[in-house]
């Protein structure tokens, strides 16, 4: 009767968790859905590394806009250029790093979190919900990856990714935050690509 019983309460724990894991599915996906059925994105984010008792080691702030696969970062003087099939890495100062578009990075980028996470590299589960939020834990299929796990906050009104905690395999942490966020900006495609003849004398390296 005891291993019946056993069994049963495994079984029913079991069900739990696939519940849990398609209702965290489900939530990343109105996420994305919301952010790629938009004109165009512009939004502020902050940045934010600990160690692993929490102490801070560094700050920074940034700019965001993306349309589809295009974005462009700017973080103090670093700015990022993307077109959707080339990346602009430019240092703010002499030099500017070209490389073909990568989206299979370890670095998780804003954005890569704001735009979405491809559902195939993470199990995903449900830590909390309340009538503001949810926090859905994200772990990589590939352990070989230098992040263990990700959670991620989403504002049930605007089904929008406000916050991404990263979890490195030494402890330490990076959080991002997402403010004053548009999903309707008209941004022009000129802004995704560095336009070298605007920078005179500066080093191109091509990877």
């Amino acid at each position: 009767m005891m291993k019946k019983l056993f069994a049963f309460i495994v079984i029913l724990n079991l069900m739990a968790f696939n519940i849990h894991a398609q209702d965290a599915q489900a939530i990343l996906d109105q996420a994305t859905t919301k952010i790629q059925s938009s004109k165009g994105i512009n939004l502020s984010f902050s940045l934010t590394q600990k160690d692993k008792v929490g102490r801070v080691l560094s700050t920074a702030k940034g700019i965001l806009k993306a349309k589809g696969t295009k974005y462009y970062i700017k973080e103090s003087d670093n700015e990022i250029y993307c077109n959707g099939t080339q990346i602009w890495n430019y240092d703010g100062k002499s030099e500017v790093t070209v490389a073909k578009a990568d989206y299979d990075d370890d670095e998780l980028s804003p954005q890569q979190i704001i735009t979405g996470f491809n559902k195939k590299d993470f199990s995903a589960s449900v830590l909390s919900s309340s009538s503001t939020g949810y926090q859905v834990q994200l772990i990589p299929v590939d352990k070989r990856k230098n992040f263990k796990q990700v959670i991620v906050f989403i504002n049930k009104p605007s089904n929008l990714i406000t916050k991404a905690v990263i979890i490195d395999k030494t402890g330490n942490i990076n959080e991002v935050s997402f403010n004053n966020v548009s999903l309707t900006a008209d941004i022009p495609d000129s802004q995704f690509v560095f336009n070298t003849s605007k920078h005179p004398g500066i080093e191109v390296v091509n990877q």
